[in-house]
């Protein structure tokens, strides 16, 4: 508001400055063009008939005097002060008549005030030498009238006051619904972060309770020996290799957050970073009993890292084998869609209910916490998932598989 505030009161300042010097040099170039044409009055003819008793009429000009202003006034003053012109000044006489000489001001610029009328003013010393009579040796006050300037001025200053102040509330407003809306992703950055660290919080505090359960109960026994407490031992270690896997993994968000995460970008094809994680994951599979289908036909040429992407299909394996249950299926398989490579990872089991699809891609976002616990996950693999395939300008997303099951689909651009 401060700001908007003295934006608008600096540019009214100029624009009005500009107008009442603009209108101020328009007065002061017409009281200069009648200077001069006083100073260079042409030269006089006498009359044929000049009339004894008025000695302003002895000469009359060889071309007509240039035209003055309509409010414009001309006084002359001879050398005592007394004013030789009543006549020419008609019925201006009454108003100006009070207007005394002082010497001092000549060719000084003025604004007067008279009978409550504003007048811009400037005296001069005519040399004696100036064709014009009425003139010579006098002194000639030259006042030209500006109350209508002046009262353009004043409206000027108040419809721009009132102008800016309108403005200025309709600047604000808006103002606000712009703050309003670029706020709105460092609002959902600030309540995402915040439930990030209080997620965070929890999770550390679980491992480290039952660690430090686990601790205090061998402390109440010091005489036993190790294979007495191989179980509590056991527990221990379990929560710390827990304890290590969350670390790292909030790591690699937290580099991935800063991008301070170094990729090593090439071109690849699907069967230089598919074919290592897939592997491993064929015993574990077939050990407990699940069927595992590989079907990978295309090879098209892509740019990424392929370190980062095989994190991320391990990410994949890993969870759909939790997931499904004994003698269920897992199965990989790739296919184009235009100018996109996509590999997809399905399997046979609970699914995942529409509502959750969108936020089961969230830090620590959970769809059954306690199966989650169960199962070593801690509400982070996906989230790393998603952060690999964005940096790789890719998609990440996951649909139903019919009739029961989920499938999760990665799309990578495909390198021309």
């Amino acid at each position: 508001m401060a700001s908007f505030a003295i934006l608008f009161i600096t540019l009214g300042l100029i624009i009005f400055n500009l107008f009442q010097s603009s209108t101020y040099k328009s007065i002061d170039k017409d009281i200069r063009n009648q200077v001069v044409a006083i100073k260079k009055q042409p030269n006089m003819q006498k009359q044929t008939n000049p009339d004894p008793h008025d000695p302003n009429n002895h000469f009359i000009n060889s071309k007509p005097d240039p035209k003055a202003p309509f409010q414009a006034s001309i006084l002359v003053f001879n050398n005592k002060g007394k004013l030789t012109n009543k006549s020419s000044l008609g019925n201006r006489y009454s108003v100006l008549k009070n207007i005394k000489l002082n010497k001092r001001n000549v060719n000084l610029k003025q604004t007067i005030v008279v009978n409550n009328m504003n007048f811009r003013s400037i005296l001069i010393k005519v040399s004696k030498k100036n064709n014009n009579p009425m003139y010579a040796g006098n002194y000639v006050l030259i006042m030209q009238n500006i109350d209508t300037q002046i009262q353009a001025i004043q409206n000027f200053e108040q419809i721009l006051i009132v102008t800016f102040f309108i403005f200025w509330i309709i600047a604000l407003v808006i103002s606000y619904f712009l703050a309003k809306i670029n706020m709105l992703p460092i609002v959902k950055s600030w309540k995402q972060q915040t439930e990030f660290v209080n997620d965070a919080a929890h999770e550390l505090r679980t491992p480290l309770t039952i660690i430090q359960g686990k601790l205090e109960y061998m402390l109440t026994k010091p005489n036993k020996k190790i294979i007495d407490e191989a179980e509590a031992i056991s527990v221990s270690l379990d929560e710390v290799n827990r304890l290590n896997s969350l670390t790292n993994n909030l790591l690699v968000l937290a580099r991935s957050d800063s991008a301070t995460t170094k990729l090593n970008f090439e071109l690849t094809k699907p069967d230089f970073f598919l074919k290592d994680p897939i592997e491993p994951f064929k015993d574990i599979i077939n050990s407990q009993s699940k069927v595992f289908q590989i079907n990978l036909i295309h090879r098209p040429t892509l740019y990424l890292d392929r370190d980062k992407i095989k994190q991320l299909l391990i990410i994949l394996l890993d969870n759909a084998t939790k997931y499904t249950p004994k003698n269920g299926t897992i199965k990989i398989y790739d296919q184009m869609e235009g100018s996109k490579y996509q590999f997809v990872i399905s399997d046979t089991g609970v699914g995942v209910v529409d509502k959750d699809k969108n936020k089961i891609f969230d830090r620590f976002y959970r769809v059954d916490k306690s199966r989650n616990t169960n199962s070593g996950g801690h509400g982070l693999g996906l989230a790393i998932a998603k952060q690999i395939v964005t940096v790789h300008k890719g998609h990440i997303y996951v649909r139903n598989n019919l009739p029961h099951g989920s499938e999760f689909v990665v799309e990578l651009p495909i390198k021309h």
